[in-house]
């Protein structure tokens, strides 16, 4: 036996030849990450809250307008101090806990999606937690909650970078993916 044979007898395989042996001909799955830029998530923070304080005051003025007797726009700023608690003690964490999780997934379409979903389903459990008896209302708060949260995750695309296995990182704006909508 050649000393070169019996070295590679006994050594581990490189990761490359793993692949090889797993996946064959086909083209093995992509290495990368993706990291939002400095200060992509207050960015998008600011953007989902602003949306939300946006939303939660028009209802407000329209049940104003519609019944003289509601009370919604005078309460407003109380509701408005008890999100900002939620957003910033709750959702801000689980957003964080959502992107690093989120990082091997190169496709942002599927980051927004999450975001809406995942905000979406922790709004409502969280709320059905707090108020049980309050019917509908707690699917209603995460719907709204889910679709800002997913705007602010969206506003937030042109500011992420994707560093592949290379060690090349590049935008995920349309001009450096290659056009292919797939990427972005």
């Amino acid at each position: 036996m050649q000393p070169e044979e019996q070295r590679r007898r006994y050594e581990w395989p490189d990761n490359d030849e793993i692949l090889r042996r797993r996946y064959g001909a086909k083209s093995r799955p992509a290495h990368h990450r993706v990291i939002l830029g400095r200060y992509a998530f207050i960015k998008g923070w600011l953007v989902a809250f602003g949306s939300w304080l946006m939303f939660s005051l028009t209802v407000s003025i329209i049940d104003t307008v519609i019944s003289p007797d509601s009370t919604a726009l005078s309460i407003w700023d109380l509701v408005l101090m008890g999100s900002f608690f939620f957003a910033v003690f709750l959702g801000a964490p689980f957003a964080l806990v959502l992107s690093a999780l989120l990082r091997p997934v190169r496709q942002q379409g599927i980051h927004v999606l999450v975001f809406t979903a995942g905000i979406g389903g922790f709004t409502w459990a969280v709320f059905t937690g707090l108020a049980p008896e309050t019917g509908a209302l707690p699917a209603v708060f995460a719907a709204i909650a889910g679709v800002t949260a997913g705007l602010g995750r969206a506003s937030v695309i042109p500011d992420v970078e994707i560093h592949d296995d290379d060690g090349a990182a590049g935008s995920a704006g349309p001009a450096a993916v290659s056009g292919d909508p797939q990427q972005l």
